[in-house]
């Protein structure tokens, strides 16, 4: 097993599975990305973990498409992947929105931690006919 794997697996282990959401949606609950960091970071640094995140841009056919890059880094080595950002408002406000959403779910995701509740079978009803 790899260092940084071995340290991932080491937070992991002491990181919670979930954090107290303090933050209200369009009706869910959710964890705030800096009630995400700070719960989380303390364990990452004595563990050895960096991680670091920065909006790039992809060249999709002919296209250049908005990502958040999240790369995490122990011991010279690193894993990184990259979320689309989806903005809406093309305004500074609205990239700026997309970004702090995306770190959010990236930097749980990353962990392995449920940052807001599931809603996503809130709206279907019992007559719905959902295969599974």
């Amino acid at each position: 097993m790899s260092a940084l794997a071995e340290a991932l697996a080491a937070a992991q282990a002491e990181l919670p599975t979930a954090i107290e959401r303090d933050s209200q949606g369009l009706g869910y609950r959710y964890t705030s990305l800096d009630k995400l960091i700070a719960a989380t970071r303390p364990i990452l640094t004595k563990h050895g973990l960096v991680i670091t995140q920065q909006p790039i841009a992809i060249q999709v056919g002919d296209t250049m498409r908005p990502m958040l890059r999240t790369v995490i880094m122990c011991d010279g080595e690193q894993h990184e992947f990259s979320t689309p950002l989806y903005v809406t408002d093309q305004t500074m406000q609205g990239f700026g929105t997309a970004i702090t959403y995306a770190r959010r779910y990236a930097w749980a995701a990353a962990l392995g931690i449920a940052s807001e509740e599931d809603t996503d079978a809130a709206t279907l009803k019992p007559e719905d006919d959902v295969p599974f």
